[in-house]
């Protein structure tokens, strides 16, 4: 028994604190890789040079694309006589009054709602970071222990034959030990099974292994890796400033700027785009004569077409609307996910205290009756389960902390902000 406490012992260093690992990764690490691994800022800097082009676009002198017209005509036919007459002509669509502002104030939203679309999709991607690090985190520890709990009762069964072969107990005492063995050993591969797929949903968002990250296999790495992974919560008086940085609300309210500049853009627009167009001609009415030159500038503006304007405008309108309204939506929704999280939060707080208490209280049990066991003065299943209740302890104590880090990581995510660190 004397091994178990030590193993007990090595376990509880997940509870006090340990020194940081050199290599071991933190969660913005982590995120950073993952999001290089899914090219993730490949996709971001190409989407942003397309914003960039439209900028540039709406930025111009001219409101559209040029163009240029060739024409010939003559009542010419195979004879020197009569009438030629060749044209070139350039047609340059303008502005009108206010839409060339109205213009690059739509391209400099749609710019920010493509940067907030990258952040949107970055963030998707850090919850799948979270989940798969901490869910393989879990699983691991829970390997380990019962690895170390799989020997203790190896040892226990090793002793209960010997006790029992020298008739200091019964032989339910000593098939209860061999059971308690035996039940370990299929739980753990149980475990093992599920710390693979565990490890497999981790590779698949993040490109890295449990020992890419430096977290190490036995129960005082991982525990490490906890104390790195763990994630700040911010102060109960910073809500207004964590609702205008989450990635949600940005996101949300350049659409809705976005939105007013486009509906701004088209009333800017009305009709359609005035052209000014310049047409230089030459003509002559019999062979040999020199070239009579004119040049013909013309302006064109469109009128009319206010029924497909009055459409476009409706559809826009609706659209901010919907945009405006999910804004609203959001805001109440945040109010309340961030005070429920924080609670939940302080929740798993003293559900990870109340656990560590019951592993140790567990722990000082166990001590007393292997001591009694040991002196005859309890059955030998009595210790035995006092065993038991003190692998259970550690267990919940073990799951109890990863869920208060975890909870702390989901909060971080609800309230849209990514790992701390990476910008």
């Amino acid at each position: 028994m004397v091994a178990l406490r030590g193993h007990f012992f090595a376990c509880l260093f997940l509870f006090t604190g340990p020194a940081l690992a050199a290599d071991a990764l933190s969660m913005a690490a982590i995120f950073q890789k993952a999001s290089d691994y899914q090219s993730i800022d490949r996709v971001k800097a190409l989407r942003e040079q397309a914003a960039a082009e439209r900028m540039a676009s709406a930025s111009r002198l001219i409101a559209g694309t040029p163009s240029i017209s060739l024409s010939q005509k003559s009542d010419r036919w195979n004879k020197d006589a009569g009438n030629q007459e060749d044209a070139v002509g350039l047609t340059v669509p303008l502005w009108r009054w206010g839409e060339r502002q109205a213009a690059m104030a739509a391209a400099s939203s749609r710019s920010e709602s493509v940067r907030t679309e990258s952040e949107a999709h970055r963030h998707a991607l850090a919850g799948q970071v979270r989940d798969g690090v901490w869910g393989y985190l879990r699983a691991s520890l829970r390997e380990q222990i019962l690895k170390g709990q799989l020997e203790e009762a190896l040892k226990t069964d090793a002793d209960a034959m010997r006790r029992f072969e020298a008739g200091d107990i019964s032989r339910v005492d000593r098939l209860n030990a061999r059971m308690a063995a035996q039940g370990l050993q299929t739980e753990l591969v149980e475990q093992a099974n599920r710390r693979l797929k565990a490890e497999r949903q981790l590779i698949a968002a993040t490109g890295l292994s449990g020992a890419d990250m430096g977290f190490g296999s036995d129960v005082a790495a991982l525990s490490t890796a906890i104390t790195r992974l763990a994630e700040t919560l911010p102060r109960a008086e910073d809500r207004q400033l964590a609702l205008e940085s989450s990635i949600e609300y940005e996101q949300l309210l350049a659409r809705v700027r976005h939105g007013q500049d486009q509906l701004r853009l088209i009333q800017q627009r009305g009709s359609g785009s005035p052209e000014l167009s310049i047409e230089s001609t030459r003509s002559r009415s019999a062979l040999g004569e020199p070239f009579a030159h004119t040049t013909t500038l013309s302006v064109s503006v469109p009128f009319g077409g206010g029924g497909s304007q009055r459409a476009e405008l409706a559809d826009l309108a609706s659209d901010l609307a919907n945009a405006e309204q999910a804004l609203m939506r959001y805001q109440k929704t945040f109010e309340f996910g961030w005070s429920t999280g924080l609670e939940l939060v302080s929740q798993k707080q003293r559900a990870r205290d109340l656990a560590k208490q019951r592993s140790l209280d567990a722990m000082v049990i166990l001590q007393a009756l292997t001591k009694a066991a040991d002196a005859g003065e309890i059955d030998y299943l009595e210790r035995l389960r006092a065993e038991r209740q003190a692998f259970e302890g550690q267990l919940a104590a073990l799951d109890a902390d990863v869920d208060y880090h975890q909870t702390v990581s989901d909060f971080l995510q609800s309230i849209g902000r990514k790992p701390s660190g990476v910008r």
